[in-house]
């Protein structure tokens, strides 16, 4: 009898889990996870990564514990460690797993895994997961597929599951053995249960005002879900969330007095959209991870400034909402969009520091850290599409909008404690005097600005401008556009790219 392994990588469930229930119907099954070394030696990999993943594998134990089976885990890189099952196994094996859009690391171990299958006579069967539609066509419908596909109903666990007598192995890889340096103090718990919980008081209560609160980083750490962690990792499937949340907003319908909660739903369905949108730009080209998607700016920022760079950060760049975000990012994985947003606008603009550094730093920060998100959005906040426009924060008006009264700032910027209202966006612009009464000595206590916004945006804008209107950059962002741009057109003749 064939056994069939279902690989679990970034899909840690057995709800709505298409490679499990096609593997029920074609011999025993056999729950394996891998900790490839590949994968966590990667220069995107964190401790924080570690920790949620290390929640949700014992989440997705006790689940197959549940229905009667188990998780086995192994070390090592994915041939080598089917190599090993193959020949311990007693039967022919076949491979079930979901597609995965992930970094250049993944990307290139998929490629070598299914030339060894091929050569090995191994049938590797892979099935989409979300609105990321491969092969790859053009835009035109995209729209219709992602529709089409999220409506399609949940995939329950299968009753039938016969799975396969093996002696198997739970040994998670504690986060200290890693190698890498923890500098989290308190990261959100993975596992489903977690997920599920924070969906349910998301749609009940606490995403009432989310369309207008998402944007502070006082008021989104509670009106934001807070699910895209368990998005990245799969405890939630993005179909499931999208039909819980669509039958949240149609039971509302008709009924009235309901202050925010429509309009916070229809936001929240429209970031499900978004986020499948932006991970289809990897899926379609795997080099945005390092390549600018305009090469007409290559070589823009070729003069990386180091102390810019560490200042950054470490959230010590004389402007407190950026030091203090940072800050809050380093300790909980977590900031909200629009300061995500602000901070790499800061470092690209005001500090003009290559999008490929800054990057990966902020990568190992954000526990939901997603490639296809992460690397388009990165790009398209640093001005290097060709297509968008160029968005640029000032950070001291984002702090008088989003924390007016210094609540955030003095809570992760602890020199500023002290400092009054009218110089908690400017504390350099005390007086000597001031500085002592309030306990904060510009220079000492706390950092003098590190640049000048208004004078870095204002060059900055003349390099992204002067190239934005050559030749060149129109004919290279008509090609952009026309491999990721969002456009809505009625679904044409669809023809594989491939």
């Amino acid at each position: 009898m064939n056994i069939s392994i279902v690989w679990f990588k970034k899909d840690l469930r057995i709800v709505d889990h298409k490679p499990l229930h096609e593997a029920c119907n074609s011999g025993s099954v056999l729950p394996l996870y891998i900790y490839e070394p590949e994968i966590i030696e990667a220069d995107d990999y964190d401790p924080r990564h570690h920790q949620f993943i290390n929640d949700s594998l014992l989440s997705l134990k006790e689940s197959l514990k549940a229905i009667g089976g188990f998780l086995h885990i192994e070390y090592g890189s994915a041939i080598d460690v089917f190599k090993k099952l193959k020949n311990t196994l007693p039967n022919s094996i076949s491979v079930y797993s979901h597609e995965e859009t992930g970094n250049w690391v993944s990307y290139q171990r998929d490629i070598k895994f299914k030339k060894w299958c091929k050569s090995q006579d191994i049938n590797w069967h892979e099935y989409q997961q979300h609105g990321v539609q491969r092969p790859t066509f053009d835009r035109d419908g995209w729209s219709y597929e992602w529709n089409k596909f999220m409506n399609l109903p949940k995939i329950e666990v299968s009753k039938n599951i016969k799975f396969s007598s093996f002696d198997y192995l739970f040994d998670l890889i504690d986060i200290k053995k890693i190698g890498k340096h923890i500098t989290h103090k308190s990261i959100q718990k993975g596992g489903r249960e977690a997920g599920l919980k924070l969906l349910d008081s998301f749609l009940e209560t606490r995403g009432k005002n989310y369309s207008k609160e998402m944007s502070s980083p006082l008021t989104a750490i509670t009106s934001c879900s807070r699910l895209s962690p368990y998005l990245t990792f799969g405890n939630l499937s993005v179909r499931e969330v999208y039909k819980i949340a669509k039958a949240k907003i149609d039971k509302l319908k008709g009924i009235k007095n309901l202050g925010n909660w429509r309009s916070s739903i229809s936001s929240f369905l429209g970031r499900l959209r978004w986020h499948c949108h932006f991970i289809q730009k990897l899926e379609d080209q795997p080099q945005i991870e390092w390549e600018n998607m305009s090469r007409s700016y290559d070589s823009i920022r070729d003069d990386f400034n180091e102390l810019f760079f560490i200042a950054w950060k470490n959230g010590q760049t004389g402007y407190p909402l950026i030091d203090a975000c940072m800050r809050c990012l380093k300790d909980t994985g977590y900031i909200n969009f629009r300061m995500r947003a602000m901070l790499v606008s800061f470092a690209s603009y005001d500090l003009w520091l290559d999008w490929r550094k800054t990057s990966k730093y902020l990568a190992t920060q954000f526990t939901d850290y997603e490639p296809g998100i992460h690397y388009s959005q990165f790009q398209m906040q640093s001005g290097v599409t060709g297509i968008n426009s160029i968005r640029i924060y000032n950070p001291i008006k984002q702090q008088k909008d989003h924390d007016g009264e210094g609540i955030f700032v003095r809570e992760w910027v602890p020199e500023l404690k002290e400092v009054p209202l009218e110089y908690i966006f400017t504390p350099h612009l005390m007086s000597e005097g001031f500085q002592e009464i309030y306990n904060c000595k510009i220079g000492t206590d706390y950092p003098e600005p590190i640049v000048d916004h208004g004078l870095q945006v204002k060059k900055a804008k003349q390099v992204l401008y002067g190239i934005k209107k050559t030749e060149g950059a129109r004919v290279e962002a008509k090609k952009v556009y026309l491999k990721h741009g969002s456009r809505r057109r009625p679904l044409l003749k669809r023809v594989s790219t491939t």
